[in-house]
């Protein structure tokens, strides 16, 4: 790879949302959609299975104008943890969940992104068996404490530059054919609840020490959003938030509650921090089927 080259990966995981009724779901897709546009990005949309049907136009919309439709799973739910689910039982929600989405976008899926960006081993084993060429859940290096994954040691261990794992620990590099693109963190990760927690100068701050490892190394840079953010949010307080079920699968759902609430100025800070990720030097942005066909120069691990 180019020293000089960066590729960076937007990726949006477009998860359920009850509190949306059809019309906001669109809008808030489209905003994504034209976001991209606007700043010349090819993205990769990560689709919950059993909700893709709601947004069949948006998947036509997406395969025209170059991204990538990947997997998120099948349902979302508490019950799809994939770092502790049975073989069996993780079989049977990839093969539906993949069956779905390649029926709806007449295309192979091959890019994974586990619910709440939980994943193991043996959730990489099958998605190498049903063809999937890449996962992006694991977050190198990133210090957590209320999310879903608080103090995840894998994370502290795993590379930081796209790896195949090992078939035995998902934070390891090893043999299965599926290439492991992590997330980018440092510390703190390149996603946008840290934007609209931090704002804007950390953020930037973030993305010139990632985009300094990338020119020496050919790591690509990606980063998570959620479409839904640029429509009205709101979290009331439930009391289950506190049972130990709630709080292993979700983590601390406290912390939603510290994002910028105005939908608008969500969407002005993605744009101001994807337009400075733009400006930056080398910068391209790719889909995961790109890094794993090498088209981004990305090393092959």
């Amino acid at each position: 790879m180019k020293a000089r080259q960066v590729p960076v990966l937007v990726t949006w995981d477009v998860d359920p949302n009850d509190y949306f009724d059809p019309a906001q779901k669109h809008t808030s897709m489209q905003a994504a959609l034209d976001l991209c546009a606007d700043l010349g990005i090819r993205a990769t949309f990560f689709f919950v299975a059993r909700e893709a049907a709601e947004y069949h136009d948006e998947i036509n919309a997406i395969q025209r104008s170059g991204h990538e439709v990947g997997c998120h799973g099948l349902t979302h739910g508490a019950e799809e943890e994939y770092q502790r689910l049975p073989e069996a039982m993780q079989r049977r929600f990839l093969d539906e969940a993949t069956r779905i989405l390649e029926n709806l976008s007449g295309i192979r899926i091959t890019a994974f992104r586990g619910p709440r960006v939980k994943v193991s081993a043996t959730t990489l084993r099958v998605l190498g068996e049903f063809g999937y060429l890449t996962d992006s859940s694991v977050c190198s290096q990133r210090l957590d404490l209320v999310s879903a994954n608080p103090i995840n040691v894998g994370w502290l261990i795993a590379p930081r530059v796209p790896y195949h794992p090992h078939r035995d620990n998902v934070f390891r590099r090893g043999d299965l054919p599926v290439l492991e693109v992590p997330i980018a963190a440092a510390g703190l990760p390149l996603i946008s609840t840290s934007l609209y927690v931090l704002r804007l100068g950390v953020m930037k701050t973030l993305l010139r020490l990632l985009h300094a490892e990338a020119r020496a190394t050919g790591k690509p840079i990606v980063y998570l959003a959620h479409p839904e953010e640029f429509g009205p949010q709101s979290f009331p307080f439930k009391l289950s938030e506190l049972s130990l079920a709630s709080l292993r699968a979700h983590g601390l759902m406290l912390r939603k509650r510290l994002n910028e609430r105005d939908p608008a100025s969500r969407l002005r800070l993605n744009r101001a921090l994807l337009s400075f990720c733009a400006s930056l030097p080398g910068v391209h942005f790719v889909t995961m089927r790109d890094v794993a066909l090498g088209a981004s120069g990305a090393p092959a691990m």
